[in-house]
Order: C-alpha cells, then sequence, then structure tokens
C-alpha cells in the first residue's frame, strides 16, 4: 500500500471516529412546520393515503391449542394484484395551483431534452422581483415531468440547484424535502448542505454532514466535517482532521486551507483574494469573522451578495451595496434592507444636514443616510423633502426601483396634496413600483385633477399608465379621449424624445389587454430602433407558440429567457411586449403587469 493511500485511509478512519461523536446541539428552525409534500393528481391512489393493512393476530399471550390454519400458497386467477406506485419525484414540489403553482399540466406540450437544456439558463441575475416570483414558481409548482427518456441529472435535481442558484436556499430546501428521492444521490445531498450553509443555518447543515459523511468521503464532505467541528467547538480535533485533509489533498493552496487555518486558530492572516466562492467557503469567511475579499465581492451572483450583505465584518459600503443588488433581484426583502439602513452610524451633524451630507457621501451609504433622516422626520413636507432626495439620487444610481421599495411605508405616510405637487411624479412611481396600487393612484388623481400647471401636467403623464397597469379593475379610464389627453400631456412635458417613451407606454399597455385603437397610435409612429437585443427567431416563436397553444411553462420559461439577467428595465420595449402578452395570454396577468410596471418606470 503507497504511502498516500495509507493516509487518506487513515483520515478516513480518523474521521469516522471523530463524527461518531455528536455536534452542537440544533437549534431551532426557522420555520415551524415542514412543507406539505404534493404531487400532481393521478389516477391511482393519492400520495400518502394508503390502504391500511387488514388486521394482525392478536399479540397478547401465547396462541390458543387448536388445529393450525394454513394460509393459501396461490391467488385465485380472477384476482389480480396490483401494487401501489410511488408518487414520481420528479413531478413534486410545494405549490400547486391553489398557492401560487402553475399547475399539474405546467410543462404539456414541452419535451424533456428542450427543459433540461433551457432550464440552467434561467436569468437568475435579473435585478426584478417580478422575475423572480415567476421563476421560483416554476422551480417550485407541483407539476408532471415533461415526456421523454429520463438520463443523466434528474429534473428534481436539476430544479434544487438552479434554486440555489437564485439564492434561494429556503426553497431548494422545501423542495427536497417535499419530493424524498429514494436512495442514495450524493449530488441532492451536496445541494442541500449547501443551501442550509446559504441560508446561515450551520447547526442543520452540520447534522446533514455528521450523517452523510458515513457514506460520502470524497474532499467536499470531508471540508465540510472539518468547519462542522471548529464550528462545534471542537478546535483540537478540527485541527488534526485539517492536518490529515491537507496531507492528502492534491492542492495545498486551496482558500479552504487558508480560512480554515484561521477557523482553527492556527493564523490571523486576512484572506485577500479566492477565486472560490463556494457556499462552505462564504459560510468559513463568516463564522471566522473574515471579511470577504474585494474581488469575491464585485461578483453578482445572488448567493455571494446574500453572505456579504449578512457578513458583519464587511465594510459598510460593500455590505449595502451588495443588500441592494439582492433587493433588487427579490432576494432580499425591503424591509431588511431598511434594518441595514438603520444600522448604519451617522453623526447627529450629518442626520441634521442628510440632504448635503447624503451628497457627499453618495451610493449606498447616501441613501442609508437619507432613509434615516426620512425616518426621523414627522413633518410631512420635510419628510418629503428628505424622500425627493433619495429619490432623486437613486434614480441617478440606476437603483430608482429597489430606493422606491425600502421608502414606501415612509411614502405611505405622506398624503397626496396641492402644496406637495413637486413629489407626485416620484411618489406615485415609487408606490407603484412597490406594488401599493392605491396609495399610487392617489398621486395620479391630484395630479390629472383641476386646473394643471406645468408640474402637474409632468406628474399626469408619468402615473396614467401605472395607474392602469397595477390595477386591472381600476375606475381610471383608458378609452380614447382619456388616451389622446394623455398623449398631449406626454408631449408638452416629454421633451424630443416623448414619442419613444409615450410609444413603450402604449405598447405596455396593449400588451397588457387594454387594446387601443389604431388612431391612438399614429402620433408616436416612429422609424424601427436598434436599442436593445431581439432573441433569436427560435425563441420568438417559441414564445409566440407556447403562449397560442396555452403552455403555461414554456411560456413563462420562454418570456424569462428572452427579457434575460439585465431584467425588463433595460430589455427591448418588443421583447417585454412580447413577454407580458404571451403572459396575459396563458392567464398570468399579474406576472405580466409587475413586469411591464417595472420596465416603465424605468422609462428614461
Amino acid at each position: 500500500m503507497t504511502a498516500c493511500r495509507v493516509k487518506t485511509a487513515l483520515l478516513a478512519v480518523v474521521a469516522a471516529a471523530l463524527c461518531a461523536a455528536p455536534l452542537a446541539p440544533a437549534r431551532a428552525q426557522a420555520d415551524a412546520g415542514a412543507p406539505v409534500k404534493l404531487a400532481p393528481p393521478k389516477g391511482g391512489p393519492k400520495p400518502g393515503l394508503q390502504p391500511a393493512p387488514p388486521p394482525g393476530p392478536p399479540r397478547a399471550g401465547p396462541p390458543a391449542a387448536g388445529p393450525v390454519y394454513v394460509p393459501p400458497t396461490t391467488v385465485e386467477p380472477s384476482v389480480e394484484v396490483n401494487p401501489l406506485q410511488a408518487p414520481d419525484p420528479e413531478s413534486g414540489g410545494v405549490l400547486d395551483a391553489d398557492n401560487g403553482g402553475f399547475g399539474a399540466n405546467m410543462w404539456d406540450g414541452m419535451s424533456r431534452d428542450l427543459v433540461m437544456r433551457l432550464l440552467p439558463s434561467l436569468p437568475v441575475k435579473a435585478p426584478s422581483p417580478a422575475m423572480r416570483d415567476a421563476m421560483r414558481r416554476l422551480l417550485l409548482s407541483v407539476a408532471g415531468a415533461p415526456a421523454g427518456e429520463r438520463t443523466g441529472e434528474s429534473l428534481t435535481a436539476l430544479r434544487a440547484r438552479m434554486l440555489a442558484e437564485m439564492g434561494d436556499a429556503k426553497g431548494m430546501s422545501q423542495l427536497l424535502d417535499a419530493v424524498s428521492p429514494k436512495g442514495s444521490d450524493e449530488a441532492l445531498a451536496r445541494t442541500r448542505v449547501n443551501g442550509l450553509l446559504l441560508s446561515g443555518d450551520t447547526t442543520a447543515a452540520c447534522d446533514q454532514v455528521d450523517q452523510q459523511i458515513r457514506q460520502y468521503t470524497n474532499e467536499y464532505w470531508q471540508q465540510a466535517f472539518v468547519f462542522c467541528q471548529a464550528e462545534s467547538g471542537k478546535r483540537e480535533q478540527a485541527r488534526l482532521s485539517l492536518a490529515l485533509l491537507r496531507e492528502s489533498a492534491a492542492d495545498k493552496n486551496q482558500t479552504f486551507f487558508q480560512v480554515a487555518s484561521v477557523l482553527v486558530g492556527d493564523s490571523t492572516k486576512e484572506v485577500a483574494t479566492t477565486a472560490d466562492v463556494s457556499p462552505l467557503v462564504l459560510a468559513m469567511l463568516k463564522s471566522a469573522n473574515q471579511p470577504i475579499p474585494a474581488d469575491v465581492a464585485k461578483a453578482a451572483d445572488p448567493p455571494v451578495l446574500m453572505s456579504i450583505a449578512g457578513n458583519a465584518a464587511a465594510d459598510w459600503a460593500v455590505r449595502l451595496s451588495a443588500a441592494e443588488q439582492a433587493t433588487a433581484m427579490g432576494l432580499m426583502q425591503p424591509e431588511t434592507l431598511a434594518n441595514l439602513y438603520s444600522q448604519v452610524d451617522f453623526s447627529p451633524e450629518q442626520i441634521d444636514n442628510a440632504l448635503s451630507s447624503a451628497r457627499n457621501e453618495g451610493g449606498p451609504k447616501g441613501r442609508a443616510l437619507l432613509y434615516q433622516a426620512a425616518a426621523r422626520q414627522n413633518v410631512p413636507a420635510a419628510r418629503a423633502e428628505v424622500l425627493q432626495e433619495a429619490l432623486d439620487m437613486a434614480r441617478g444610481d440606476g437603483v430608482f426601483a429597489t430606493t422606491a421599495r425600502v421608502n414606501a411605508p415612509l411614502l405611505q405616510d405622506v398624503q397626496p396634496a396641492a402644496e406637495l405637487m413637486w413629489l407626485a411624479a416620484d411618489a406615485g412611481q415609487a408606490l407603484f413600483v412597490a406594488n401599493d396600487c392605491g396609495a399610487g393612484t392617489g398621486w395620479y388623481e391630484l395630479a390629472a385633477n383641476g386646473a394643471q400647471d406645468a408640474e402637474q401636467i409632468k406628474a399626469e403623464a408619468a402615473l396614467w399608465p401605472l395607474a392602469i397597469l397595477c390595477d386591472p379593475n381600476t375606475h381610471i379610464a383608458s378609452d380614447p379621449p382619456t388616451v389622446r389627453k394623455w398623449l398631449a400631456a406626454a408631449k408638452e412635458s416629454g421633451g424630443e424624445n416623448w414619442r419613444k417613451r409615450a410609444g413603450i407606454m402604449l405598447g405596455l399597455l396593449n400588451a397588457a389587454g387594454k387594446f387601443l385603437d389604431f388612431a391612438d397610435w399614429q402620433d408616436v409612429v416612429e422609424p424601427a430602433s436598434a436599442e436593445g437585443l431581439i432573441p433569436d427567431v427560435a425563441l420568438w416563436n417559441a414564445l409566440r407558440d407556447s403562449a397560442d397553444a396555452n403552455r403555461i411553462g414554456g411560456t413563462v420559461l420562454f418570456a424569462l429567457l428572452a427579457i434575460g439577467n439585465d431584467g425588463p428595465q433595460k430589455a427591448n420595449p418588443v421583447v417585454v411586449n412580447a413577454a407580458v402578452s404571451g403572459l396575459d395570454a396563458v392567464g398570468l396577468n399579474g406576472v405580466g403587469r409587475r413586469l411591464a410596471i417595472e420596465a416603465a418606470v424605468a422609462v428614461p
């Protein structure tokens, strides 16, 4: 036996002996209950409901004396025995048609090969909560698997992997719990641990590692075991495991060893750079109270952004930038970003002079300062002034929608009033993008009624399409006279590019089901523009054909792929129109309207 094999064998023996010791007690889980296991309806018994077995013979006491009954050894020819089949794990999920799923027939008309080939290209980095919600529902829906030969990676594993890439650790865990795949699957086990690490639940992750290392002994599980030993306070055992692993590893300079050395107390050197942004390394950096290296912080991968945002050792500017990106994607809730804004330490002088101080500070910290200043203001006019500055700064930095969602609760306390007309356009847009249709409509009505000045006309032009898009049951008129009135307002306040902006807005209304007469379009028709990308002809036709055939899964998938990672804010308006129209055609008007509002608010 070679020296290398001896060391590997020794490592396995030590790991097996160490893993027998229990890790730290499990912490309470974030979710009180486990997800319901669901599967699409079938002709046979419902999943989880099995026929009760016949009652067995009494067990108390010895059998009574007498003749012994011998059961028959054959089954009568007229009786057919059909064993119950377990639900198809590839069809399971956590969202059925009653709680947000896209339906059991979602993949009808789609081949397995096509779905497996395209799902990995989902635009998981798109700065669009609407797109993220659609992706999440697509991956978590209870639906029959697409037809085709099953080879290679399972659909369940692929769905879990894409949820992990989205940074949706909770959804990934719920999916894996719901489908309960039988047999050993190392890829799914690793995906589950990675998701728990990304969510910050290291106790549950280490419980899984403690169970799985008895079965899997590759480098990933050995490294995870070292981390879990250190995390549970068994530093000496972790140091021994690390030393053995270092001797047997092919690559002695891995980031893992740098961070692990800090974790077990063998080094105090800060990790300055790394190409390894795995969930394990991110969890180790956080546990070792190490800041995220600068090169990693620049990445826009959702799991990385969440790790940076939750790392208290990271610089505030880096941390807030990551949190803003995560909120733009819908990965982080606006309330969480607001909480981070509130934790930044500013001097009383900075708070008292928030407008000028925020301009000097700029960026995420400037927005945090304005958020704190607005939250402390009790006078509506003073709060409105701070919020106006925050929205103006955000628009210039390309983060208007994120700032709108974070500041929406503060805006809701500022009531529409004639003396605040200067705030109407921005306040209304912010509330509409935050999906507060009622409050946004209040600002539109303020601008649209009474004797109008230039400020009112500008606000009306900005808000009328959003009021229509936000609420399909709105009382706001969209008849030809109202459209013509709006076009006049758009022309008066829109400058030389008013036709382009008005055309985009009318296109979004038309795509969302407010079909307009040709006469409404005549004043805004212009020659073709080369701005933005158009998807290839196959994807374009696939989207149209899926919508025409009412194939929900296909329509959602193709619409998301057509818009891409830049989101509806930067996508070609024609592409957004096609996506919104297709979603409306298959009954997903709500998804389409949210995409349309995100696109409309971003129109320059």
